[in-house]
């Protein structure tokens, strides 16, 4: 995978950081990374309580918070949509959806 190694680095912190934020004290989370045909793929699923209905289409947008489950503080506001810009400048994507058994995961794809 080439890229702005900064960007790229601030892309998985941002996602780690969302991920600890909305994730239960002492639960797990799983991060995986592997390659698929011409890709990289970057996963990173949490525990906690999924993302709402009403913010699916809303969450890559600026300016656009979830509170945090455990304080309601809201995040930067510019995390998820600062980390799709950096997805687009490598010819990426990066989505996020609901996990089956509960929680989200995130997953950024990025040429190989």
């Amino acid at each position: 995978m080439y890229g702005k190694r900064f960007l790229l680095n601030q892309a998985f912190a941002n996602l780690l950081q969302n991920a600890t934020g909305f994730a239960p004290v002492g639960t797990s989370i799983i991060l995986s990374v592997t390659k698929e045909s011409h890709q990289a793929v970057v996963a990173i699923e949490d525990s906690g309580p999924g993302l709402p209905a009403y913010a699916r289409d809303k969450v890559f947008e600026r300016f656009y918070s979830l509170p945090r489950p455990d304080t309601g503080a809201k995040g930067t506001v510019l995390g998820l949509s600062f980390v799709r810009e950096i997805a687009h400048l490598h010819h990426g994507e990066i989505t996020l959806e609901n996990r089956p058994t509960g929680g989200c995961k995130a997953t950024l794809t990025l040429p190989a």
